[in-house]
């Protein structure tokens, strides 16, 4: 069942450039871009790996109902009603005031070229706004003059197939006259475009082939990618071509950019930004248990701080809840450190005994706090095990 519609932050609100991830058809806002045979640190979700590696990012996903089937089709919305909403979601939340970049998947990219037109032909000073901010659009197999899929997907099963794969279909005039505006909107606004293409069928064939996946914009060839329409967009760790490309090229936007303006004293203090790897113990979550003699934990550890990071990254952007969960890290990040790490571990406390204070110091008092939004202890030991993680909290004594 596809997805509803959805705009996350990941992390790094506070950064110089804005990165939106948009995914395709069947997509996953989190799924799309999350290799689970990856082997970097940060886990299988690449975008992080972009936060830890490129300073001055602020990423997020966008996530929308795109389905392949009509039976779950009949209420989605075609590219331009998509595009509206999410121009009137980011001018909601501020955006154009700091450079935009896209990073598509497939369908995602015909509607970032869709969102960046709609906007630039706005009179909304707010949606006009995020098309003039735009820096750069990154197309990872997108079929900019259809898809041989959608034509086979139509021939056999036309009674099935959803309105996306009919706007899908080779030679569509729709993409057409939409790529045709977006050389336009392009070249007027110094927006880079950068392509990646698939080099591997699936089992129903080469879906997007390189004259597909060629927009003809911009001044950069496309690049061949060893991977199919699916796995393209899911490297599996730093040394693959295509996140080496991205990085490359949003380092050097990024560097081309002023620096954000000091702030003023007033309103509120910075979030902690809890989510975010502290840079100063780059120890996976093995070792750290490992060298705190907690090995026998990691499995559960593990598929623990998964599923906080799950929620955490689901909360939305500036929401409520994504606040409620950076007050929750905090108080146990001071609660574990105070009562458990300083006042236990680093006395050399038996497991017993600190296993006693998580429960009565941490998990207990949190979860009082907590009564009200129904904070549970699992919450509590996952957000434990999340802020393992991230380095923000250790089990073994320096």
């Amino acid at each position: 069942m596809p997805e509803e519609f959805q705009f996350a932050n990941i992390c790094g609100e506070r950064g110089v450039l804005d990165v939106v991830f948009v995914h395709g058809l069947g997509g996953n806002h989190v799924e799309t871009w999350s290799n689970p045979n990856a082997t970097e640190p940060e886990g299988s979700f690449w975008p992080l790996w972009l936060h830890a590696d490129v300073p001055g990012l602020a990423l997020y996903t966008l996530g929308y109902p795109a389905s392949w089937f009509v039976k779950w089709a009949k209420k989605e919305m075609d590219l331009y009603e998509r595009a509206k909403q999410v121009l009137e979601t980011l001018a909601g939340y501020g955006f154009g005031e700091k450079p935009l970049v896209f990073v598509c998947h497939s369908l995602g990219g015909l509607l970032a070229k869709q969102i960046v037109r709609t906007a630039l032909e706005s009179r909304d000073p707010g949606w006009r706004a995020i098309g003039t901010s735009s820096r750069a659009i990154f197309f990872i197999a997108t079929p900019h003059r259809g898809a041989a899929m959608a034509n086979v997907f139509r021939q056999f099963s036309s009674r099935l197939s959803s309105p996306h794969m009919e706007v899908l279909r080779q030679d569509n005039p729709e993409l057409v006259a939409l790529n045709d505006a977006c050389r336009q909107n392009c070249d007027a606004n110094d927006i880079d475009v950068h392509v990646y293409y698939e080099k591997f069928a699936t089992k129903i064939g080469l879906i997007v082939d390189l004259p597909s996946a060629d927009p003809g914009i911009g001044t950069y060839s496309p690049v061949p990618i060893d991977a199919d329409h699916i796995n393209i967009c899911r490297p599996v760790n730093r040394h693959a071509s295509i996140y080496l490309g991205i990085r490359r090229r949003l380092t050097a936007l990024t560097k081309s950019l002023p620096d954000e303006p000091e702030s003023n004293l007033e309103g509120h203090f910075p979030p902690d930004l809890l989510g975010d790897p502290n840079t100063l113990d780059r120890r996976d979550l093995h070792q750290k248990l490992m060298d705190g003699d907690r090995e026998h934990e990691y499995g559960l550890a593990n598929e623990a701080q998964n599923r906080f990071a799950r929620q955490y990254m689901s909360t939305g952007l500036r929401f409520e809840h994504r606040r409620l969960n950076d007050e929750l890290l905090a108080d146990v990040q001071q609660m574990f450190n105070t009562f458990v790490y300083h006042a236990k571990i680093c006395k050399g406390a038996t497991f017993e005994e600190i296993d006693a204070a998580v429960r009565e110091s941490v998990i207990e008092p949190v979860i009082a706090k907590y009564s009200s939004h129904k904070a549970s202890a699992a919450t509590v030991q996952n957000a434990i095990y999340f802020l393992t993680e991230k380095c923000h909290i250790r089990w073994d004594a320096l």
